[in-house]
């Protein structure tokens, strides 16, 4: 468990002695990260040593939340959605009191161990639950994607041949021809609307897969970054929504060459239909 301590520069030799304190009835079971050093690049610094960890702890004096940087740091922790919670350092005054109305204050490392090492292992099966969820949802965003590429496969195939259908019914009459260049006008038509909903498809999981990604950040493992690195670099494999792309270009790419000819054979019908000016 990794916990991130903010505290104001004067009270450092306090938060030392706290922090000593955590580690002990913790039994080294957290891992304590601070930014002690203000460099020009603090506050980048700090935003990342939060992401990483899994509680924001504020270590709460005389005017703690006086301090621009203090501020800041709330802030940064809450637009970050962390946990916060505060410890009660020896000074503590009734105005730092009353700025902790939005999370915990406790008196001491022993009763802030027991709310935190609940609190972890119940957002732990939080997120198990959620990601376990969310690997659910993207089997099912497969599900239907191979459905509706079945589904509109079968409809531009079975345009084509009512097309088909038509032009011999009727031996391929002029009138037969044009019905039959429609039909398979409207097949192109249609495969631009599948490629449309499959590309959607492929955004719906690439962003399914990036919080799927986040979770397993959280719980401090890495399976499908791992996986997606392993058949991109060492198999390279490549994306079913790009597959299926060029499999609905092929497809269209056939569909062009009917419509085309079609118009061919349009034009031979007509040709002779053309008046011909004798001088």
């Amino acid at each position: 468990m990794k916990l991130f301590i903010c505290n104001r520069t004067i009270e450092n030799q306090e938060v030392e002695s706290l922090i000593d304190d955590l580690l002990k009835v913790s039994e080294n079971a957290f891992a304590i990260q601070r930014e002690t050093e203000h460099s020009e690049k603090w506050k980048n610094i700090v935003e990342q040593k939060m992401q990483e960890s899994d509680f924001i702890v504020f270590a709460i004096g005389k005017e703690t939340f006086q301090s621009d940087q203090l501020k800041w740091e709330y802030a940064k922790a809450k637009q970050l959605n962390k946990q916060i919670i505060g410890i009660k350092l020896k000074e503590i005054t009734e105005d730092s009191i009353l700025f902790c109305q939005g999370f915990q204050v406790f008196d001491n490392a022993e009763q802030s161990n027991k709310f935190l090492a609940k609190t972890y292992e119940d957002d732990r099966k939080l997120r198990f639950e959620q990601y376990k969820m969310m690997v659910s949802s993207t089997e099912k965003v497969t599900e239907s994607r191979m459905k509706v590429n079945n589904l509109f496969f079968t409809i531009t195939s079975s345009i084509l041949s009512v097309g088909f259908v038509l032009g011999k019914t009727f031996g391929f009459s002029i009138a037969a021809t044009i019905g039959m260049f429609i039909l398979t006008l409207l097949s192109f038509i249609i495969s631009l609307f599948w490629e449309r909903l499959i590309d959607s498809y492929g955004k719906l999981n690439t962003g399914k897969f990036k919080v799927i990604d986040k979770i397993e950040k959280q719980l401090r493992t890495n399976m499908f970054e791992d996986e997606w690195k392993i058949l991109t670099e060492e198999i390279k494999y490549e994306p079913n929504s790009k597959t299926e792309t060029k499999v609905i270009t092929y497809f269209r790419t056939f569909i062009v060459i009917i419509g085309i000819l079609e118009l061919c054979y349009l034009g031979y019908l007509l040709y002779p239909l053309i008046p011909v000016c004798h001088h």
